[in-house]
């Protein structure tokens, strides 16, 4: 999808992958946007039922399915068929250094903004789905004030905080940042199968994000 292709709104899934809170050394989050939502609505349920015994045998239903539940061959497919999908794909990776970061709206904000920074110059107008990461109706207001007041001021931005269950979108996200976190963390070689539709990846360190992010305020 290049930028002379982009449309007056883009639609955006975001999902992470790790913990915020733990010694681990890495949080990984990723976006994925399509100009045509309804291409990818099926893909992960598609993709599940193809794998019918597999699946059965499990008993989950297709919209249920997250990386961390889903078997390899569904994962690769997922992947795979994300490769051949009318999508972009940012990343960002974030060093810890050991640190545990807060679990705080501002934190989560300043996350989220760091990765859509890599895209908003070219997708300035966008319809994002947020993970439900937060559920008090005050954190999500703080989530939404941080990033529309970051947001360049010729674009125009709605944010929704959905039930990964109800968004393809932020479930495809949840793929791309697992699948991302797995190769950081010991070199999972499925994260490449999607290598071509990554436009911007960005590895930073927690400390300099913020930093970067109060200065702005």
């Amino acid at each position: 999808m290049t930028p002379d292709q982009t449309p007056s709104i883009v639609h955006v899934g975001l999902d992470e992958s790790g913990s915020l809170t733990s010694t681990m050394p890495l949080f990984v989050m990723a976006a994925v946007i399509t100009h045509r939502p309804e291409v990818v609505r099926n893909l992960i349920r598609r993709t599940a039922l193809r794998s019918g015994k597999r699946l059965k045998r499990q008993r989950k239903a297709a919209s249920e399915l997250k990386w961390h539940n889903a078997s390899q061959r569904i994962r690769q497919g997922v992947l795979n068929n994300l490769l051949q999908a009318e999508v972009a794909i940012f990343l960002l990776t974030v060093r810890k250094r050991g640190r545990r970061i807060k679990d705080t709206p501002e934190n989560y904000a300043i996350l989220t903004c760091e990765l859509l920074r890599l895209c908003w110059d070219v997708y300035p107008n966008i319809a994002l789905s947020l993970d439900r990461h937060f559920t008090s109706p005050a954190q999500i207001a703080a989530v939404n004030t941080t990033i529309h007041r970051h947001w360049p001021v010729q674009g125009v931005l709605s944010i929704h905080h959905v039930d990964s269950q109800r968004s393809p979108l932020v479930q495809l996200a949840d793929f791309v940042a697992s699948s991302a976190y797995d190769w950081h963390k010991a070199g999972n070689p499925a994260f490449n199968l999607i290598s071509e539709k990554i436009d911007a990846a960005l590895v930073e360190d927690w400390q300099h994000i913020k930093a970067r992010w109060l200065k702005r305020k």
